[in-house]
């Protein structure tokens, strides 16, 4: 599910003339999401991990927070870095690239994850 988000978003990102810095850049946010992504996944089924309305992960709990932040801080950096690439790629705001994500993200979600609402409330996908 994330491997193909993760490939459509990175797909956008290529299409036109990418200088090799700039994909070299891509390449390697893919291998970490790459490298992350069982982690990642691992949390989310755990119910420790959800994602946001804003296209982040988010500890569930609080209690949750520092357990899970060596997975959580490095995913949101890597997001913020590749929404801004999609930005400029597309001539749209991070936020607006941000939000497509997490709508595929929801739409994507394995039943008894946990997502955020823009409201900031938590709930399990039925």
């Amino acid at each position: 599910m994330f491997t193909r988000l993760l490939i459509a978003l990175l797909s956008v990102a290529l299409l036109g003339n990418a200088s090799s810095a700039f994909a070299a850049s891509e390449a390697e946010l893919q291998e970490r999401f790459k490298d992350r992504f069982p982690q990642l996944q691992s949390l989310k089924q755990q119910g420790k991990v959800g994602e946001t309305a804003a296209g982040f992960v988010e500890a569930v709990k609080p209690e949750f927070a520092d357990e899970v932040s060596a997975v959580v801080a490095p995913e949101n950096s890597d997001r913020r870095e590749l929404y801004a690439m999609l930005a400029k790629r597309n001539n749209t705001t991070p936020e607006a690239v941000a939000a497509r994500n997490a709508a595929r993200n929801f739409a994507n979600a394995k039943r008894g994850e946990w997502l955020k609402n823009a409201e900031g409330k938590w709930y399990q996908k039925e």
